[in-house]
């Protein structure tokens, strides 16, 4: 496994494959912010730790090449951050990107380019949200028969609110192309959240969903866990996990690591 570890908006550590290339941009007058280049250049997986203990704010540029699959994992937990990345896939290439956030507040931009030719991302962002957070993804078909799959779950907590913006955009002409948003927020507290899912597609040959919800979880499925025994936290203990960890592949230690963060606040 690939990986890199980042503290404080300075690469640490770092262990890669010649088919991962790595750059690293440290900020001067050319650049406000440090920069961050990772290159997938080969099949492969990776996986980004991100640790900070003080306010930050980074530019990250992942690119896939033509042809290749590529597998990356995220988890960030710190203080309050401004993120922007930039993501471009080549003809015939994949990205599944997995992210799991657990942090002091953020913002953080995400513009991701279907440049080639049956080019597919899967993208998916768990999130347990304290402060404000807010994310606006937006997607750009610009090969044809492209796809793209968003999917964005938050469980807000103490005086957490999350707002989700994703876009995704077809030009005329990009024929083939396959779109899909699924948006939702579990919110346990009384914060004002929102969704704003939209899609711009000026081509008919399209294949178009989006989902939206914002709410708690169902009456039912908790009384159905009360009639088993369990208390009301360890009910609710029980479904933030399912949620957050639906459609994740985590090692152990990952999956250990994100259990015991939900358990800080059901047990």
């Amino acid at each position: 496994m690939n990986k890199i570890i980042i503290e404080n908006d300075i690469v640490v550590q770092t262990k890669l494959s010649s088919k991962v290339k790595l750059s690293f941009l440290e900020k001067n007058e050319d650049f406000i912010v440090n920069k961050l280049v990772i290159d997938m250049i080969g099949d492969s997986k990776l996986e980004i730790e991100y640790r900070n203990d003080t306010a930050l704010k980074l530019d990250i540029l992942i690119r896939i090449s033509e042809g290749v699959k590529a597998d990356i994992f995220e988890i960030r937990k710190g203080n309050l951050m401004k993120i922007q990345y930039r993501y471009d896939l080549d003809t015939n290439s994949s990205l599944s990107i997995a992210k799991f956030y657990y942090i002091n507040g953020i913002k953080e931009l995400d513009t991701i380019y279907l440049k080639g030719e049956n080019s597919k991302i899967d993208y998916k962002l768990k999130t347990i949200s304290t402060v404000r957070e807010k994310y606006d993804i937006t997607v750009h078909h610009e090969g044809k028969n492209s796809e793209s799959l968003i999917e964005t779950n938050g469980v807000t907590v103490l005086n957490g609110t999350i707002d989700f913006h994703v876009s995704g955009f077809v030009p005329n002409g990009k024929t083939g192309c396959v779109l899909n948003q699924n948006n939702r927020i579990v919110n346990l507290n009384e914060q004002k959240c929102s969704i704003h899912p939209n899609l711009f597609i000026d081509e008919y040959d399209v294949i178009a969903n989006h989902s939206a919800f914002i709410g708690k979880f169902k009456e039912e499925e908790l009384f159905y866990l009360e009639s088993r025994g369990l208390s009301e936290a360890e009910s609710i203990n029980l479904l933030v996990k399912g949620f957050l960890l639906s459609n994740l592949e985590l090692s152990n230690k990952r999956k250990e690591e994100v259990n015991n963060i939900i358990n800080q606040y059901w047990r």
